[in-house]
């Protein structure tokens, strides 16, 4: 059976280039955050960039290298990349539940940078749209980022 993606060449030619979400993610463009909360409460694969990422899950923290040569976020004040990223999808879920239906939602979610109990503003946009091989996937990015 053919991809549904193998029509496009027959209607605009052959790409000149491609750079695939899977790329995105090993090259750390794109963050993959589906396994940050366990269940992921999405049943698409979910990814952020790397600026959502840095503003949101990882803002105010510090790598920190193990025994084993792999690295640890730790966050400030007691607070965990789990605990974010279930913050930024339950802000997410609740805006979905509202009953707009569109491919493109905005949001904002609080984050608490120096652990001192502060928050910031972060305000955010998901997009549902086609993944690599055309099955839907959620990329969440900055307001601003395209």
């Amino acid at each position: 059976m053919n991809k549904p993606t193998d029509y496009i060449g027959d209607l605009f030619g052959e790409p000149i280039s491609v750079y695939s979400r899977r790329q995105a993610i090993e090259d750390g463009v794109l963050v993959d955050i589906a396994q940050a909360v366990t269940p992921c409460p999405f049943k698409y694969p979910v990814a952020m960039t790397r600026a959502a990422y840095d503003a949101t899950l990882a803002a105010g923290g510090a790598w920190e290298e193990n025994a084993d040569g792999t690295a640890d976020l730790k966050l400030p004040g007691g607070q965990d990349c789990a605990g974010r990223a279930w913050d930024v999808f339950q802000v997410m879920l609740a805006v979905i539940r509202s009953g707009r239906s569109t491919d493109r939602i905005r949001f904002s979610v609080l984050v608490d940078v120096h652990g001192n109990g502060r928050k910031s503003k972060v305000d955010l946009y998901s997009v549902c749209g086609p993944g690599d091989d055309a099955a839907p996937v959620l990329t969440i990015l900055l307001v601003g980022e395209d």
